[in-house]
């Protein structure tokens, strides 16, 4: 039974439930799911659904209650404090999980990934390596600073939203105890929040993985939908424009995400940004015929005006 590691907060209570939605709909395999949350009780509503649809999993829901930490550079920004949580990740989960597979809450699975989870999962175990990840980056002029500030000696940088992760590794070698201590010593030097601290913790040392298993998908450009949807395994919503904001919701590339949300709830799921943005990404949208990517326009359009105006 392979372990999926989330971290949220209430705000993405819902990207969370399709994400977990997509996963339990591309395995043929039983998952044991581990949710870190900050508020648990407002997730509980969310299992029950789950239960409801799906019988191919067991779920534990851990409350994030470590008491004066201090979160760098999330103020005013896309993401909340529950992206530091996978940091304190040995101290809740249970020490005798052999390996787990941590995932950002927008990722979502599109195909089936059982085979090549359990071949990372095998090389991740037959290797010096304590985690797998895709590469991001890879050094460059324009990058040196970058790299230079995260105190870094390797050529590449990961994307941490899917990160494979051998957890008697990372116990034996106190990993955990460490990166605390690096958040400490670049605090003020963070960009990419826990990834940051993770790259410079790890600096290059991981099992590379692919990109189908953490497509990039960056909605505020053209996405090639076809061949995304036949190759890739799980879909990584990148940037501020997210599927569920209205703007996003235009890109053909949403349509990953909202068809859990229309075969599971049978709306859109749309969230509020700023109401005059959203007016005017809904009317200009609309006026150069974008609404053409949306496979359900009654029902977009529906959602799209409560969320504006109600």
């Amino acid at each position: 039974m392979n372990n999926f590691v989330y971290a949220a907060d209430t705000n993405y209570n819902k990207q969370l439930f399709y994400s977990i939605n997509s996963l339990l709909n591309n395995t043929d395999t039983n998952l044991n799911l581990h949710i870190i949350h900050k508020e648990p009780e407002t997730f509980e509503q969310y299992i029950t659904k789950l239960q409801n649809i799906f019988n191919n999993f067991s779920i534990n829901l851990y409350k994030f209650d470590f008491k004066d930490i201090q979160f760098p550079n999330i103020e005013n920004k896309h993401v909340s404090e529950a992206t530091y949580y996978r940091l304190f990740i040995e101290n809740i989960i249970p020490k005798d999980i052999d390996n787990y597979i941590y995932l950002d809450a927008d990722i979502i699975a599109i195909n089936n990934f059982d085979e090549y989870v359990n071949e990372i999962i095998s090389k991740l175990n037959d290797s010096n390596f304590t985690i797998a990840c895709r590469t991001e980056y890879v050094y460059n002029n324009k990058k040196a600073v970058f790299f230079e500030n995260l105190e870094m000696s390797s050529s590449k940088y990961f994307n941490a939203g899917v990160m494979f992760v051998n957890h008697k590794k990372w116990i034996s070698n106190n990993t955990g105890g460490l990166l605390l201590k690096r958040l400490d010593e670049l605090k003020d030097k963070l960009n990419y929040w826990d990834q940051d601290v993770l790259n410079s913790f790890f600096d290059g040392e991981y099992v590379e993985l692919n990109d189908a298993i953490n497509y990039p998908l960056n909605l505020r450009w053209p996405v090639p939908f076809e061949e995304i949807e036949e190759d890739k395994l799980f879909i990584h919503y990148q940037s501020n424009n997210k599927p569920w904001n209205i703007r996003g919701c235009f890109n053909e590339g949403s349509k990953f995400y909202q068809n859990v949300a229309l075969s599971s709830e049978k709306k859109y799921h749309l969230v509020k940004t700023v109401r005059r943005y959203d007016l005017y990404f809904l009317i200009v949208k609309t006026l150069k015929l974008k609404f053409r990517n949306i496979d359900k326009k009654v029902n977009f359009y529906k959602e799209a005006f409560k969320t504006i105006f109600f």
